[in-house]
């Protein structure tokens, strides 16, 4: 075949035939897209499907509550661990977000996902905890006749008669009604169970916060910034 330049058409001295030669920038090209669509392909097989990620973060979650429980169930022997179980609480969808991480590393972590996750997992060691306390105590109030629960009734019996005597002081007659309602059982339990779900909510909020702050970060390990 003659020599000839590069992209343009010519035609074979033996046959006749018509002959294109591509130029190396095209064929760069060609093999640029090629590889492109190649990797189009397999990354959404390498993904993990939505459904085996929620799956797979749910078990991560529930060991968390199991962790939970167990320390609850330690607390009621041994009231040093309250501290200990406080404290997981706190710091669970941190270590739920690096074991689902380590678990599922090619799901992209973002602080959106940390935040679901912290939410989810602050209801779970919630209701785990709620549980576990209601346990507790109706077994030491009825089945143990109240041994043991001499702090928990002093406890608010102190901060029952401390709001009385502060409505008294500043509202003096007209705060008859709300101090003598202080002292209806149903009213109290109300008041315990409203302290409660003020406890649970901060839980949430403490959970969700550090959730969606550990994906953060995460999120900004793995892009390399």
């Amino acid at each position: 075949m003659p020599a000839h330049d590069e992209g343009t058409l010519i035609y074979c001295t033996q046959c006749g035939a018509p002959q294109v030669v591509l130029s190396e920038e095209l064929l760069t090209q060609v093999e640029a897209q090629s590889k492109a669509a190649g990797e189009g392909a397999v990354g959404p097989i390498m993904r993990e499907p939505a459904s085996m990620v929620w799956a797979g973060a749910l078990r991560c979650i529930g060991l968390a509550g199991a962790v939970a429980a167990v320390l609850a169930g330690l607390s009621a022997v041994a009231p040093a661990v309250e501290l200990l179980t406080v404290l997981w609480a706190i710091i669970s969808p941190v270590v739920v977000i690096g074991l689902f991480q380590s678990r599922f590393p090619l799901v992209p972590i973002t602080t959106g996902f940390g935040a679901r996750l912290g939410l989810v997992t602050g209801l779970v060691v919630a209701a785990v905890l709620s549980v576990a306390d209601a346990i507790e105590l109706s077994v030491r109030r009825f089945a143990m006749h109240g041994r043991g629960m001499a702090d928990f009734d002093n406890m608010w019996n102190g901060l029952f008669a401390q709001q009385q005597a502060s409505w008294t002081a500043q509202f003096g007659a007209a705060a008859q009604p709300f101090a003598h309602a202080l002292n209806v059982p149903e009213f109290r339990a109300g008041i315990i169970l409203a302290s409660m779900g003020f406890a649970i909510a901060m839980l949430l909020v403490i959970t969700t916060a550090g959730g969606a702050f550990a994906g953060f970060v995460r999120s900004r390990v793995k892009a390399g910034v």
